[in-house]
């Protein structure tokens, strides 16, 4: 067996002879030495009695879905740094620390702002935080860490001496003792600009980082600690006697000949032991990194265990290369010359090619060598650790498998030599398996290469699936509140990807911390959430196809804006006025979108039914306190007045009023208004079930008018969503989600809805998720590729819906990672199971970050949660045929299905479901009268642009909307087909039109309205 590695020995010193009277002083002690080479640390300097050393902690480094000229760059970048390092001697470590799953909690729990009181009997925050922490604490999942160790100096005798005689020198001349330091300054600032550049990204060590690497080195394979030492002293500096820290405690032994070496030491009052392989990396075959093959060190993040790097390599000095690398250009030649001329034959494919290397190398003596030219010579080992020698072999074996065929990894036989190799400082073990290249293929290893993505304070989402297992956390208002980022993020996915469990997710994961949302889920999967009992006090679900008449009215879904959000503003009063007329004007444009929407479609592209609606829908104007049936009575008045064609649209429409969900649009003025109930809900969902939506993709034309009604209807229910935003503390942190957003992108104030929350996201503190099943819907909108913060794009089939998919992660096209996202969350194929399987994602976090994701929600106390997400039909949850399981009238119900009428009552009942038809507000204002000057109502200010013919100029010091900001109330009216029939286009915007302009024109639409009514009716 060999003796300890690790604990340090004592000499005894000779007792001091008595002269005269003196005192035994410290000359009778015993001195430490200790077993390992190191013998002080001091800020980021390690010293040996040989060579100090600078130690870095390079940076993660994003590898995954970046295009290869960037991961070349990369490549690149590295090699340089190496390059310059010519004739020092580099000792690279690459460990593994456990995810710090309680600072994670701290952060959790600290950024968990207004979060709700708990609920008696249900899950409460601290029972959800725990639940969190050993849900996570149960994954193992670690974060990878590297260090580099570059040489700064050999150390000479009187350096040794100094250090040998300090506890004299520091108190007779203690400037000496430092004098090393002080000499080495100015070289390690050189170091440290030198690897802070982009490539490695260093940054010195700190003490805690070089206090983690030594026990992570001295006690390999070891369990990581749950504490470190601290600094002696706080000074940054480790005296040699300091040292026993590390060493003390832990031993190394090894059988002769054994395949692993024992490490045994106490962990937290306990003796713990585990059995250590190391490898060494032994020949290897050309690699195409980046084009094939990933970073050749990244290959051991697969494997589902810790695995140590340590590696020690020499950059050489062009001079010492050029002789070599002549000698090798001989042997070469003189191989090709020995089959060519002497055997008459043609040369292996493979000497061939070292001889197309050759001339490489030739050429590059020839114009001089450069940093990425640099040759080096180093040895790579690496270590794995089991409960036991079996574990330990076995997981060994599996680091060959990983590798093989193109990278052979060798086990040598002196394993205790081998692994105290890991510790800073210690010489090499053994010249064997050296391995000889450019800096080149050294920085191709990239060994910081990892999965990056999210942050270190948010919600729990999940974890990456690539090559790196790490937890991803994402924090949906670290955007707006630190990095004045907008809160816009994209949900893309076909069908079964996962869209509404990941919102659910994110949902109530960020309610319990303190967020307010509102959803609107057509199909209406998540209105479960409300009913979990720790939300349903602080929830409501909206089934809006049964709740009050106008609870839809395309006047009120508008918010109207309030003064106080403004505050900040220049001008408060001016920038208030100004986004008033704003929202007037898009009230305007939104009921003139509806109104078209709700015709039949052979009716609403003729040219001349835009033009009276344009003008009833101007002269009823745009306040909050109007509604629809307001303009058809315009139109009936235009028609009493001559105007027939504008009858006919107010005869469609009032057809379409008759419609049962058409009632949304139509508020009963004899009602009190809907709105102007309790607004202190946490989490409000909007659902609307029945509704038949159009196929994703099909034309207008073949739209039906129950499927043209309910687009119009989900149009005016994300806009009502996005209203709730404004009634609150802008400072609150707030969500919107959007499902079935692809119908928002056909229709303009569809489009003009998604721009207004993308840039009121950061402003009001909100996060908006907009879920569609096509990245190319969103696209569609203006602007919405660059205003785009978060997105998480699900399977996707398609080949031109995945190229887009990767647009709007700003991923690289072309370059096969089209096929990746036709391979997410596999589906078994001959499994007749329900495929429960957490679906995969490829999440980019707006700041840098894209990976492959897998979405968790299987903690233990999180299960009925999953329960309610869960949306799988399953015919064994029904107990008779059609029948529920539960037998009572409530039960026999559907769950968002009105009960029957009841006494009003005004208290709130914790998880009712909120039906509006009940709720109180004020009373509407009685309709306009029909004479009233329209723009005294829509715009009595006269803040916009282009006021109708006769009214006031503005004044001078109002307002006026900025070019990107108007409203063309025209839309898609064709405006030659209106100067055809003699209409002044300018006029029309203004709301003039001469009735006895394009009298031809307006006759024949007369006869094609007739013609297309007659058809329709």
């Amino acid at each position: 067996m060999s003796r300890d590695a690790s604990r340090g020995h004592k000499s005894s010193g000779k007792a001091g002879r008595r002269r005269g009277r003196a005192l035994a002083g410290d000359s009778g002690l015993p001195t430490y030495e200790p077993d390992i080479a190191l013998r002080s640390i001091e800020g980021h300097l390690t010293r040996t009695g040989a060579q100090v050393m600078a130690w870095y902690r390079l940076a993660a480094q994003a590898w995954s879905f970046r295009s290869d000229s960037q991961r070349e760059a990369l490549i690149r970048q590295i090699a340089a740094q190496l390059g310059e390092l010519q004739g020092r001697w580099l000792h690279l470590r690459v460990t593994t620390r456990p995810y710090p799953v309680h600072m994670w909690a701290e952060s959790f729990d600290h950024n968990a702002l207004g979060r709700m009181p708990d609920v008696a009997g249900a899950l409460g925050w601290d029972a959800f935080l725990e639940g969190e922490q050993r849900h996570l604490m149960g994954l193992s999942m670690s974060d990878k860490e590297v260090f580099l160790g570059i040489e700064v100096s050999g150390r000479r005798m009187l350096d040794r001496w100094v250090e040998r005689a300090a506890p004299v020198l520091g108190r007779v001349a203690p400037a000496a003792v430092r004098a090393e330091t002080a000499a080495l300054s100015s070289e390690v600032g050189h170091l440290d600009a030198l690897v802070a550049g982009s490539g490695l990204d260093a940054v010195p060590a700190s003490s805690d980082d070089i206090a983690w690497l030594m026990h992570r080195s001295c006690a390999l394979g070891l369990p990581a600690p749950r504490t470190l030492s601290v600094v002696p002293g706080g000074s940054h500096r480790w005296e040699t006697e300091d040292l026993a820290a590390f060493t003390d405690g832990v031993e190394m032994h090894q059988e002769p000949y054994a395949p692993t070496v024992r490490v045994v030491g106490r962990l937290r009052a306990q003796t713990v032991s585990r059995n250590v392989a190391v490898m060494s990396l032994g020949l290897m075959d050309g690699l195409r990194i980046p084009e094939v093959d990933d970073p050749w060190m990244q290959h051991s993040d697969r494997l589902p265990f810790p695995v140590e790097w340590s590696a020690r390599m020499y950059i050489r000095r062009p001079e010492d290369v050029a002789g070599e690398l002549q000698r090798q250009m001989g042997k070469v030649r003189s191989q090709i010359r020995h089959y060519t001329h002497d055997h008459d034959l043609d040369p292996p494919m493979s000497l061939a090619r070292q001889a197309d290397r050759v001339l490489e190398v030739e050429d590059e003596l020839t114009s001089g060598l450069t940093q990425l030219n640099t040759r080096l010579y180093g040895w790579w080992r690496v270590a794995v650790s089991g409960k036991d020698e079996a574990e330990a072999i076995s997981r060994a074996q599996q680091v060959l498998d990983v590798y093989r065929p193109k990278v052979q990894v060798e086990h040598p036989e002196a394993q205790y030599r081998y692994a105290r190799e890991f510790i800073p400082g210690e010489p090499l073990a053994s010249t064997a398996y050296r391995r000889r290249g450019s800096v080149m293929w050294a920085a191709a290893a990239v060994p910081a290469a990892t999965a990056s993505v999210g942050d270190r304070r948010g919600i729990m989402i999940g974890e990456t699936c690539t090559a790196t297992r790490r937890p991803v956390a994402w924090d949906p208002w670290l955007a707006q509140e630190v990095r004045r980022a907008s809160g816009l993020t994209a949900v893309v996915g076909g069908l079964g990807s996962g869209k509404s469990f990941l919102t659910g997710l994110i949902t109530y994961k960020t309610l319990r911390a303190g967020a307010r949302w509102t959803l609107l889920d057509p199909s209406g999967p998540l209105a479960q959430l409300t009913r979990l009992p720790e939300l349903a006090p602080f929830s409501r679900h909206i089934n809006l196809l049964r709740a009050d008449p106008g609870i839809l009215n395309p006047y009120r879904v508008v918010a109207e804006p309030r003064p106080e959000h403004f505050a900040d503003e220049e001008d408060p009063e001016r920038a208030w006025r100004r986004e008033r007329s704003l929202a007037a004007a898009t009230r305007r444009r939104l009921v003139l979108d509806v109104l078209t929407g709700l015709l039949p479609y052979d009716v609403s592209r003729i040219p001349h039914t835009r033009i009276v609606l344009l003008r009833a829908v101007r002269e009823v104007g745009g306040s909050p306190d109007r509604h629809p049936g307001q303009v058809i009575d315009v139109l009936r008045r235009h028609a009493r007045d001559g105007e027939e064609h504008a009858g006919i649209v107010a005869d469609f429409l009032e057809e379409r009023r008759e419609l049962p969900q058409a009632a949304l649009l139509f508020p009963d003025t004899t009602r009190e208004d809907p709105w102007q109930a309790d607004r202190d809900y946490r989490l409000t969902v909007l659902t609307m079930q029945g509704m038949t939506l159009p196929r994703p993709g099909s034309p207008r034309e073949e739209w039906t008018d129950s499927e043209a009604l309910a687009v119009e209807l989900l149009n005016l229910a994300s806009w009502l969503t996005q209203r709730t935003i404004y009634d609150a503390d802008r400072n609150l942190r707030k969500g919107v989600a959007l499902d079935e957003t692809h119908f928002l992108s056909q229709v303009p104030t569809g489009k003009v809805l998604i721009d207004r929350l993308a840039r009121d996201s950061r402003k009001f503190n909100v996060r908006a998720l907009f879920a569609s099943q096509l990245a190319g819907d969103l696209l569609r909108v203006s602007g919405f590729a660059s205003l785009v913060n978060a997105v998480f794009v699900g399977r996707t089939d398609d080949e031109e819906a995945q190229a887009e998919a990767l647009r709007l992660l700003k991923v690289p096209t072309g370059v096969g990672y089209e096929q990746m996202l036709g391979t997410l969350s596999p589906r078994p194929r001959h499994d007749d199971r329900p495929d429960d399987t957490p679906r995969q994602f490829i999440f980019a976090d707006g700041h840098g970050g894209v990976e492959k994701i897998r979405i968790d929600l299987e903690a233990p106390h999180l299960e009925h949660v999953r329960e309610a997400l869960d949306t799988n039909p399953d015919a064994s949850r029904v107990a008779v045929r059609g029948v529920p399981a539960a037998t009572t009238p409530e039960a026999v119900r559907a769950p968002d299905e009105p009960a029957p009428p009841q006494p009003i009552v005004f208290a709130r009942p914790a998880g009712r479901v909120v039906d509006l038809g009940s709720d109180l507000g004020d009373e509407l204002p009685t309709v306009l009268d029909a004479d009233d000057d329209f723009h005294t109502l829509d715009d009595p200010e006269g803040l916009l642009d282009g006021g109708p013919a006769g009214a006031s100029a503005p004044r001078a010091d109002a307002p006026r909307l900025r070019g990107d900001e108007h409203l063309d109330l025209l839309g898609d009216v064709d405006t030659d087909d209106l100067e055809a029939g003699g209409l002044d286009v300018e006029d029309l915007d203004a709301g003039v039109i001469d009735a006895n302009a394009g009298a031809g024109g307006a006759r024949e639409g007369e006869g094609r309205v007739r013609a297309a009514g007659e058809a329709v009716r």
